[in-house]
């Protein structure tokens, strides 16, 4: 056995262990350690935080909100276990109840990103925990810090060792893992190229895979007796993890009458907040997560701008920290170009004008993703059009997107398949059983 087998052997035979008991433990037993971790994450929030800037710059109040958001996952799991995981009763044709019992089918490996070294981890974690599953982790390589702190704290809430596990696994070692039989379902976010490679390896194997994938969601903005105040919140929900969030509005399409008006007040909020220390609790924009990714996104923007292009905003090279990237707007003419067809990560916002509602819709479905989507409609028939028509797996209308842990998380097209959180999420990596007892 080489050493790739041997680590990937070492970490599955420990999680398939800790699988083996905790799968057996009542659904109230484990749901008090969701509830205990969920305290955990409470009271270690500050260095939580501080290490998710340590590791991938995210400012201290961004932190603070992500551990709130886990802390609301942990919760909502752990406060409605008996009834997300009561049978399903369904009547049978000779008179017989049929039960569709959730069942856990082992170890998921989690396969996790930079971006919210914590937040991710959780959907993955908390859902599968209550089920009854073990969850391996392999995250990114830049947020080793976040990654060990997880592992600490689920130990410390009372899941049996093994059953959150850090794997530290390599690319080699993932591949290694996904093949494995010991590995019953597996959980990606990430980017598209890398969740192919794992969706085929995966279905080489015949194991179950949710991907969540990247990107490039509308944000469309009809109201005009709200456009002043729209203008600033999606600049806000741009800047927000320096725009290095798959469901950030990165294309705004603006009722034209109003584009004018709208671009100004958007890049005074936008321009407003420049690059800072991420533990500098002021700061508003940290860097990049590297000096790769400012530089790919610096390369895009350029080439916008040599293709036509108007672009608002200085997105030169910081020499004292080259991960740092100021807000840039892209304005028309875009639609034309590669750059409305890729995801942008990082502070830069593309705006457009729509005449009509069905140009918004037609503008907003232009893209290999579909993931999210955001609407602020002027009538009742616009708000129903944007809902049905919009091709995402989530779509707010007339309000800004929730982040309730109840609701199902995840996209179509070249966003992924599967779903994350809610009902639906704890189902993805579940044994459906039915269950049908003639009871005489």
């Amino acid at each position: 056995m080489n050493a790739v087998h041997a680590s990937v052997e070492h970490v599955l035979d420990a999680a398939h262990a800790a699988f083996a008991d905790w799968h057996r433990q009542s659904v109230a037993a484990r749901a008090q350690v969701l509830a205990r971790a969920a305290r955990l994450y409470e009271q270690r929030a500050d260095a939580l935080a501080e290490q998710m800037a340590l590791d991938m710059g995210k400012p201290i109040a961004q932190g603070l909100a992500e551990v709130r958001s886990c802390i609301a996952i942990l919760s909502y799991y752990a406060d409605n276990a008996a009834d997300l995981l009561a049978p399903e009763l369904i009547a049978h044709e000779d008179g017989n109840q049929a039960e569709v019992r959730l069942q856990a089918i082992g170890v998921v490996l989690g396969v996790m990103p930079w971006n919210y070294p914590h937040y991710q981890l959780i959907r993955c974690i908390a859902p599968n925990l209550l089920l009854g599953n073990a969850v391996a982790f392999k995250h990114a390589s830049i947020c080793g810090g976040s990654a060990a702190l997880v592992e600490a704290l689920f130990n410390d809430a009372g899941a049996p060792r093994g059953l959150v596990r850090d794997t530290g696994f390599t690319h080699a070692e993932v591949f290694a893992a996904i093949a494995h039989p010991l590995v019953s379902g597996v959980s990606f976010t990430g980017g598209e190229r890398a969740g192919a490679a794992i969706a085929e390896a995966a279905g080489a194997a015949l194991t179950k895979v949710v991907l969540e994938l990247g990107g490039s969601d509308p944000f469309i903005v009809f109201d005009a007796s709200r456009a002043r105040e729209l203008a600033r919140l999606a600049a806000t929900m741009r800047l927000s993890n320096a725009g290095q969030t798959c469901v950030s509005p990165k294309r705004i399409i603006v009722r034209r009458d109003l584009l004018d008006q709208f671009v100004d007040d958007f890049a005074a909020e936008f321009f407003s907040a420049l690059p800072g220390d991420p533990l500098d609790g002021e700061t508003r924009l940290g860097p990049l997560s590297n000096e790769t990714a400012a530089d790919e996104l610096r390369s895009a923007v350029r080439a916008a701008q040599q293709q036509g292009a108007e672009v608002r905003g200085s997105f030169e090279r910081d020499d004292e920290d080259p991960r740092r990237f100021a807000p840039v707007v892209l304005l028309e003419p875009l639609r034309e170009l590669p750059v409305w067809h890729e995801e942008l990560f990082g502070p830069v916002a593309m705006i457009v004008g729509a005449d009509t509602i069905d140009e918004a819709i037609e503008l907003a479905n232009d893209s290999p993703y579909g993931l999210g989507a955001t609407v602020f409609a002027d009538t009742a028939e616009a708000a129903e059009r944007c809902a049905t028509e919009i091709v995402a797996g989530m779509v707010s209308i007339n309000r800004l997107k929730g982040g309730s842990p109840a609701l199902p998380f995840g996209g179509v097209k070249r966003s992924g398949f599967g779903r994350e959180l809610g009902a639906q999420g704890l189902r993805e990596f579940s044994n459906q059983k039915v269950v049908v007892i003639d009871r005489g």
